[in-house]
């Protein structure tokens, strides 16, 4: 499997979202580790396979990124589980309700264009790594007291909730038969915490290689450390340093990923936009020099100064 070089600066977090799920053995580190036993033991999990389906419409394309699985109960019944990515920090208040229910409207939609008999049973699981805490709850409960006779009218779908910044270190290192999925999440809770990654940058960086095919940890190894790249604030010897503590056969796959990140990152960048690479970069470190900034990315000075004429109040 190999990890494209294309995280974007923009939406760094959808990107590693989406490449880590993609991956089978870590969707099902997902699922096993995050529904009830009663309802995993009513899907046939051997069944589960990613599907080229997406059911985000343009508006909750600002909201969320979606994931669709698809897998059978043990009656051979077909089931979607979408893994859907927050953007907005817990934001998004009670609108979630309207937001998943359009979502959900959009899958059946999908049924009835194909003809289905029936409606496919949706479990949409909601992944949440934003630091202000936010738990939806049951939708019923935003319908305060209602009386019994009337409460059929409420409209109803269950939410799986995943909030990593609700679970502790310790708990997520406790998490039994889940060996890919605790890096993961201690990636997404403490990305941003520069202090925390250089104290664990082995822990989140180190992919467990028990019965895991080469190309699969390469993939997770290279996408987990470009996403660390972009999102700290570390700068290039900050992260050779760090690096430099690998074993050797990590040491040097990471020194590849990172000198192909950045020559694929240029090669594109004249073609698809290197200057946006740049500017979020000098919108994120604002007191770097242009000569500093040069070296980092192995650019020129003028193409540094070029670029940060760009910058907002600079033209």
């Amino acid at each position: 499997m190999k990890i494209p070089f294309d995280i974007s600066l923009d939406r760094p977090h959808d990107a590693y979202f989406e490449q880590v799920f993609k991956v089978l053995p870590v969707a099902l580190e997902l699922v096993r580790a995050f529904l009830p036993p009663k309802q995993l033991a009513a899907l046939n999990l051997q069944t589960l396979q990613l599907s080229s389906e997406r059911y985000l419409s343009d508006e909750l394309r600002e909201f969320y990124s979606d994931l669709v699985y698809t897998c059978e109960t043990v009656q051979a019944e077909p089931v979607r589980i979408c893994l859907l990515l927050e953007h907005k920090s817990g934001a998004t208040g009670r609108r979630v309700y309207v937001q998943l229910a359009n979502y959900l409207s959009g899958v059946q939609e999908e049924d009835i264009r194909q003809k289905r008999p029936f409606f496919t049973l949706t479990i949409p699981i909601l992944f949440y790594h934003g630091k202000v805490p936010w738990n939806p709850g049951p939708l019923r409960e935003q319908y305060g007291p209602v009386p019994v006779s009337l409460a059929g009218y409420i409209p109803h779908f269950d939410i799986l909730q995943v909030d990593v910044q609700a679970m502790s270190d310790e708990e997520i290192r406790s998490m039994r038969d889940v060996v890919l999925l605790r890096n993961i999440l201690l990636v997404f809770k403490h990305a941003r915490e520069d202090e925390y990654v250089r104290r664990h940058f082995h822990e989140m960086l180190i992919f467990v290689r028990e019965n895991l095919p080469e190309d699969i940890w390469l993939g997770l190894f290279q996408a987990t450390f470009l996403y660390l790249q972009i999102v700290t604030s570390l700068n290039k010897h900050d992260i050779m340093e760090l690096v430099e503590t690998l074993p050797p056969q990590e040491e040097r796959r990471a020194k590849s990923a990172y000198e192909q990140f950045i020559e694929e990152g240029i090669e594109k960048g004249i073609e698809k936009g290197i200057e946006k690479v740049l500017l979020a970069f000098l919108k994120k470190n604002p007191n770097w020099n242009d000569r500093q900034i040069a070296e980092y990315f192995d650019l020129s000075v003028s193409m540094v100064k070029k670029v940060r004429l760009h910058l907002p109040g600079k033209e």
